[in-house]
């Protein structure tokens, strides 16, 4: 099937014109109040909460997935979810803490 628009993957500015054109979901996630790492076609949203606030962060971080997702279906973008994971980092003591259970 002929392809009639994106960067040839592989190509030396493709890094470049993916990090351009996904600067809109970066301000996204940074206006939901959360860091965020991108590289190519991986993004990373890290936030920090502790343990009494750990139900409101995963709510957060959700509804921040969903705008995510929302962003990247208004540009032609899919959002995998069987390579989209929550990670919840922390000593033992207060990861126990923690209710995970959404709002």
């Amino acid at each position: 099937m002929p392809v009639t628009s994106g960067v040839l993957q592989g190509s030396v500015l493709g890094p470049v014109l993916f990090i351009l054109y996904a600067t809109d979901v970066i301000k996204l996630v940074e206006d939901a109040g959360f860091s965020v790492h991108a590289y190519a076609d991986d993004l990373q949203i890290y936030g920090h909460a502790d343990p009494p606030q750990s139900t409101q962060l995963m709510a957060d971080v959700a509804d921040c997935v969903t705008s995510v997702e929302t962003w990247m279906a208004t540009n032609r973008l899919r959002l995998n979810p069987a390579k989209t994971d929550v990670i919840l980092l922390g000593t033992s003591r207060r990861l126990q803490q923690c209710t995970t259970d959404p709002l």
